[in-house]
């Protein structure tokens, strides 16, 4: 850790500006003090998150209070409705054109975020729509960092270039993937479509945004005026009120709850005006969307959507110019038909079984990344131990249950599974690889050979094959879900 680097992100509010520092406070938790312990440095003090940067979250009957990171934002709609987030494009935009004044500002004054990504990034829901950057320690100040720089799972820029990390090019990138996510409701897209809502100009910035090349990216200033004149284009449009979810059965337990603290430490409104945290503690990668509870008729729309498939593949192959021999009138109209719905259904009920199954794969899938930076950042390898060999387990499960069912009725499906079964072979490989990297950090340190030894090498190359097979599978699967009108699944959904 570099302390001259912390000690100049405390110090510099009072070398601002008295506007510049008061935006600085507005927008960001703030360093303000380095915090000792036995004359060696042992953390920093950080402002508070206020209260208006604090949400209800709404449970199965009750209510939570927690911090609003902008990751529960990039959800689906009906997610949203059920925690009673729904927000719309005014607000999603609104959002963005604040985020793209603050960096620029942040640029103007020579900081760079860094690892931008939603897990540091709060929003409010108040009368102005407003964000609060969290994780500041994590900042580049003047070229200088406190931890050398990292990014966010899902939230890095592209590789193929080789880029310096932290600098306005990188926020750029970053920024522009904020962008996409938040107007998509999708955690990890980089399909710049989803843009398409807001506006040709919007769209033109994120096709720049999105650019390998750093040197083409827009910088937050330059999104500015698109932004402010796609928030007026929205607000134009005739608003459409944002659907709820029925009341909870006890307001009055939803009223404790909310008056309680909010989870991350954070003490509630009225408590202390600051709080100490561990030297540049890194923002936790990208945690699991939460789990939506599966709708009635779910099985039955895959068996529609399969229906569908099957009937354009017969009404296909009846098309020939040659006739062959067939079934009579008779049979056609009973035989035939009976056999297409039984296989229909059989094909259904085999499509909405594998989607279960991977419902439960990317589950364990989204404990990885942060087990992997409990090893990298040295914060807790014996921990992260534990989430890897607990994420084989479940994906060595899933791999059971993927061998026992059939796909015979699913397009290319002996394909399909043997796409799975390669994929969920080659991910528990590298989980238990992964297991034995981090018990050799714990066990011979930190800066030890361990941290790139042979079991870390052996993880990333079955990660690498790991992520060939996904990649071929969801290339067979998305024409089956996109017949049942759901998103297409990334080979990072596996």
């Amino acid at each position: 850790m570099d302390r001259s680097a912390l000690e100049k992100l405390v110090r510099l509010p009072g070398r601002l500006a008295q506007a510049d520092a008061r935006l600085l406070r507005k927008r960001t938790a703030w360093p303000v003090a380095v915090v000792e312990r036995s004359g060696r440095l042992s953390g920093f003090l950080m402002r508070q998150v206020p209260a208006k940067f604090h949400t209800p979250l709404r449970l199965t009957a009750r209510y939570v209070n927690r911090l609003a990171q902008v990751q529960l934002l990039l959800n689906a709609e009906d997610y949203l409705v059920a925690r009673d987030l729904a927000v719309d494009d005014v607000f999603r935009l609104s959002f963005l054109l604040d985020t793209a004044r603050a960096m620029a500002d942040f640029h103007r004054l020579d900081l760079v975020v860094g690892d931008l990504s939603p897990n540091n990034l709060l929003f409010s829901r108040g009368a102005t729509c407003r964000c609060l950057f969290l994780d500041c320690d994590a900042m580049r100040l003047g070229g200088a960092s406190v931890l050398p720089q990292v990014e966010t799972i899902d939230w890095e820029v592209p590789s193929g270039w080789g880029e310096e990390l932290a600098t306005p090019a990188s926020d750029a990138y970053k920024f522009t993937l904020l962008c996409v996510r938040l107007l998509a409701g999708d955690q990890t897209t980089r399909d710049p479509g989803a843009a398409q809502r807001a506006g040709a100009d919007v769209r033109r910035l994120v096709e720049r945004g999105l650019d390998a090349v750093p040197a083409g990216r827009p910088g937050p200033a330059e999104w500015i005026g698109p932004l402010a004149r796609a928030v007026e284009a929205a607000r134009s449009r005739p608003r459409i009120r944002p659907a709820t979810s029925p009341p909870v059965p006890d307001p009055r337990t939803a009223a404790r709850t909310t008056a309680g603290p909010a989870p991350g430490g954070a003490s509630r409104p009225g408590g202390p005006a600051a709080r100490t945290r561990a030297p540049a503690r890194p923002p936790a990668a990208k945690p699991p969307v939460v789990a939506r509870p599966r709708r009635a008729g779910s099985v039955g729309k895959w068996a529609l959507a399969v229906v569908l498939l099957f009937c354009a593949v017969t009404r296909i192959s009846s098309c020939g110019d040659h006739p062959v021999a067939g079934p009579t009138a008779q049979e056609r109209t009973t035989g035939t038909s009976d056999d297409m719905d039984r296989r229909s259904a059989e094909a259904g009920a085999q499509a909405a079984a594998l989607a279960e199954l991977l419902a439960r794969s990317k589950r364990d899938r989204r404990t990885i990344a942060p087990a992997v930076e409990k090893v990298t950042r040295c914060t807790d390898p014996t921990g992260a131990a534990v989430d890897f060999l607990r994420a084989g387990a479940g994906r060595r499960d899933v791999l059971q249950r993927v061998t026992a069912i059939r796909t015979d009725q699913l397009p290319r499906g002996a394909e399909l599974r043997s796409a799975l079964v390669s994929a969920l072979t080659h991910s528990a490989a590298a989980d238990d690889a992964y297991a034995r990297w981090a018990r050799a950090v714990a066990r011979h340190g930190c800066r030890s050979s361990a941290m790139h030894g042979t079991d870390r090498q052996t993880g990333d190359r079955e990660s690498r094959a790991a992520t060939a097979a996904k990649q071929r599978f969801v290339a067979l699967w998305n024409p089956v879900t996109r017949q049942a009108g759901r998103p297409a699944l990334s080979y990072r959904d596996v």
